[in-house]
């Protein structure tokens, strides 16, 4: 009978690797801000009733410069632009740290997932308008509960208790230099040597009285 497969031990000082659960759930939150950016859009019409209904609310003496700010389009489009943007940076960072392995942004993530789900059906026995918005509300809510469901198993929590010991592992020193690859011995070059000009001429030449091997064949044709 064979031994069961273990797996290969890891590098202690390797990251740990992202599993799936983590990773699918961060791209279902991709879905859940674009649906919930839609969706934000769609109702405006919505937003803006209701927000007449509580500038109609103010004080009878409220100066006529404020009521006239506060009534205008441009003011609610920035209020709701700026309040959008808040929430997709808040969400899209939420999302990062939980991709990295930060336990408290998992679980605040997950969290925000069920809420949405909850959120959801709620505005299903409801009335809505437009009745279009609610189809981007229903993938974001799905996408919702489906990444807070990824989130709660258990290899994403172990996955972020091994990136905090990961983080809290002091980091290595920096590997010293290795040896030259020929052994510690640098190369040293041979004698420089002049080409034929006047003949070759070695400047290593340790006996300077030996006669050139050209002087005999010199010498009998001058003879």
């Amino acid at each position: 009978m064979t031994a069961p497969h273990q797996p290969a031990p890891t590098d202690s000082g390797a990251r740990p690797a992202r599993p799936d659960s983590v990773a699918i759930a961060a791209e279902l939150w991709v879905v859940v801000i674009l649906g919930q950016i839609i969706a934000f859009i769609g109702q405006y019409p919505t937003l803006r009733d209701a927000w007449d209904r509580q500038v109609n609310t103010l004080p009878a003496d409220t100066p006529r410069e404020e009521l006239d700010v506060l009534n205008s389009s441009a003011t609610l489009i920035v209020v709701l632009a700026l309040f959008g943007l808040a929430l997709t940076v808040v969400s899209a960072g939420l999302v990062w740290l939980t991709r990295n392995g930060y336990n408290w942004a998992r679980i605040i993530i997950a969290a925000a997932g069920v809420f949405l789900a909850v959120n959801l059906v709620f505005m299903i026995f409801g009335d809505i308008d437009p009745v279009w918005v609610m189809v981007p509300m229903v993938l974001s809510g799905v996408a919702a509960i489906g990444a807070s469901v990824l989130l709660l198993r258990r290899e994403s929590e172990q996955y972020c208790r091994d990136m905090s010991e990961h983080r809290r592992r002091p980091t290595p020193p920096p590997m010293p230099p290795g040896p030259p690859s020929n052994g510690g011995q640098g190369y040293r070059p041979g004698p420089s040597s002049w080409t034929y000009g006047g003949g070759q001429h070695n400047v290593g030449d340790s006996h300077p009285d030996r006669p050139h091997p050209n002087e005999g064949n010199r010498s009998r044709g001058e003879s």
